[in-house]
């Protein structure tokens, strides 16, 4: 298969270190050193999510099981939820409560802005939702959604906050428990820059005690946050996950979280928007414009619209046939239905001086060669 350089929303491509840990020879996921390896990775995950008081859990999957665990850990038939939805993946939360059968109504909003709070207040007020959804960073509009406001009125109205950042946890600063969010899904494969493969994903004291007084619980196993808690109450001397754990790449993720320590989340989140705009700037001169309000820009997405008479495919084309360099699709299209717009990371080796003048080089040659 051919390899290109991915400057797309994820996956993205890891550091060296990360790959060397990945190709490890594999270690067991119980006994020997593995629980106290656990415990001290948990410890340092918590600053990422930034909780104290939440209990962090890291099993195998996608971002998309961690998402799926939260739904189905707390998540009944007989409580709505209200999901602000600002973009594809508030779509597709909205298709994964319908097939799990759990009533909601949704908030939207324009493409490429935020959801007004005060119409997320008086939905509550009229439906009496039990939880609020919301994607953090809402990559397929390149739009970060604000967590503190909704975490106030979750809590107003006796609800609880759940965040899908499966593309900002370890690149965005989340602050789990000063924003009110109860659980935050994330994945290793965006801002974590491991590959894919698992699904980080942080519980906090009220969602814990929802779940404890919740009727005839019906969670699959695997996906049941309960039995992940169980897991490290009960044995977590010797078997802290529930299930077999991707044990190299829990290696790997111990080396990510060392260095987000290092170098400290606000600043990390700064570096990466640091990239964005001067992506920004450069293809600006070229004529393309960012699609989203800049007041809620993504730090590690941006989507960009392209000029008149340039069509997104043909770009994206010829990043790939002449470059060998994947951006992501857009979902902006014009009256013909034609795609005018692409999405670009400027997170991990994405954010890399060297890939964002690279990637402005390359697409002068194109406008020049358009001309």
């Amino acid at each position: 298969m051919n390899k290109p350089l991915l400057m797309i929303p994820g996956p993205m491509d890891p550091p060296d270190e990360v790959l060397k840990r990945c190709g490890m020879p594999v270690f067991p996921h119980y006994e020997g050193d593995f629980p106290a390896f656990h415990e001290q990775l948990v410890d340092k995950m918590k600053y990422v999510f930034g909780t104290t008081d939440g209990t962090v859990l890291i099993p195998n999957g996608s971002g998309t099981t961690a998402v799926n665990m939260m739904l189905a850990s707390l998540c009944t038939t007989d409580r709505s939820v209200l999901v602000v939805n600002n973009g594809g993946f508030g779509d597709y939360a909205e298709k994964n409560l319908q097939c799990l059968g759990v009533p909601h109504v949704a908030v939207k909003a324009e493409y490429g802005t935020v959801v007004d709070c005060n119409e997320v207040r008086d939905e509550m007020k009229r439906g009496g939702h039990g939880f609020i959804y919301v994607i953090h960073n809402e990559s397929s509009t390149a739009v970060l959604n604000p967590l503190p406001p909704l975490g106030d009125i979750a809590r107003e109205f006796g609800g609880l906050l759940l965040v899908d950042a499966i593309s900002s946890v370890g690149g965005v600063v989340i602050d789990m428990d000063g924003s009110g969010a109860d659980v935050v899904a994330g994945s290793s494969q965006k801002c974590l820059e491991l590959p894919p493969g698992l699904a980080p994903v942080a519980v906090g004291p009220r969602a814990w005690e929802y779940m404890r007084a919740m009727k005839d619980r019906r969670v699959p196993y695997v996906l049941d946050f309960m039995m992940w808690e169980n897991s490290l109450l009960t044995r977590g001397d010797w078997h802290p996950q529930l299930a077999t754990g991707a044990t190299t790449m829990l290696y790997a993720l111990d080396w990510m979280a060392d260095q987000i320590h290092q170098e400290g989340l606000e600043n990390r989140q700064q570096r990466f928007c640091a990239a964005g705009e001067r992506l920004k700037q450069g293809l600006r001169e070229l004529g393309f414009s960012p699609a989203a309000d800049p007041r809620h820009a993504s730090p590690v997405v941006t989507e960009f619209l392209t000029p008149d008479g340039i069509s997104a495919a043909d770009i994206r084309s010829y990043y790939m046939a002449e470059h060998n360099t994947m951006v992501g699709r857009g979902g902006r299209t014009d009256a013909g239905g034609n795609t005018i717009s692409f999405r670009v990371a400027h997170f991990g080796r994405a954010a890399e001086s060297e890939r964002i003048d690279r990637l402005i080089e390359i697409t002068t040659q194109f406008v020049t060669k358009r001309a």
